[in-house]
């Protein structure tokens, strides 16, 4: 008979804490940012509000950490791709712009909600304007690495390309439809032939 191993305390407040995290989520997409709660949250989870409070000093500070997750996330995911041969770097590359945002479709929304928060709340804008810094400057790297790839020069400075494709993968999320889960990123794919362009690429190559 398999000996069952209890979990540890750490793994067990790092488990519920995941969970949390994926309700804020769920919460989000249903409600926005503003008509979220920690009430809804803690529900969507099957937690008490007290398991929310004992790792989330506020709503602020939880949807931060759900920000900082998918940020985080992106972030490694197309640092691996540009590490990539050429070869493979590009197809890569449209791929994951084409299906980026697959399991939050409306994460693009919820960045904007929090930078309108940030600009109105002087104390969240305290701890949401380093972590939008530490990304785009993750980005900048990224796109230096894309466009050496590619044997062309960068066309501008890297941070500021990283905040013009910042802003376009935003902007263009929220003049589309909301779309499904796991479905073609319009927004994606208008940058992904942008980038081609930049770098004298066909822009309907995969």
């Amino acid at each position: 008979m398999t000996k069952r191993v209890r979990k540890t305390r750490v793994e067990q407040q790092a488990e519920t804490r995941a969970r949390l995290l994926e309700a804020a989520e769920t919460v989000f997409s249903n409600m926005g940012y503003h008509g979220s709660s920690i009430e809804l949250v803690a529900a969507e989870a099957g937690y008490s509000k007290g398991a929310v409070y004992s790792n989330f000093a506020s709503k602020e500070e939880m949807f931060l950490a759900l920000l900082k997750v998918h940020m985080d996330r992106d972030l490694e995911e197309v640092g691996q791709i540009v590490d990539m041969a050429p070869e493979d770097l590009f197809p890569a590359n449209t791929r994951w712009l084409e299906s980026m945002h697959a399991l939050m479709p409306d994460f693009p929304t919820l960045m904007i909600e929090l930078q309108l928060h940030a600009r109105r709340n002087p104390e969240f804008a305290k701890a949401y304007y380093p972590l939008q810094d530490r990304k785009m400057a993750g980005l900048a790297d990224i796109v230096t690495k894309y466009f050496a790839a590619s044997g062309q020069p960068v066309p501008m400075d890297p941070l500021d390309l990283a905040y013009v494709i910042e802003a376009l993968v935003h902007g263009l999320s929220l003049q589309q439809p909301l779309r499904e889960a796991g479905s073609m990123n319009e927004a994606g794919a208008i940058i992904d032939r942008l980038m081609k362009v930049l770098t004298h690429r066909d822009p309907k190559s995969r």
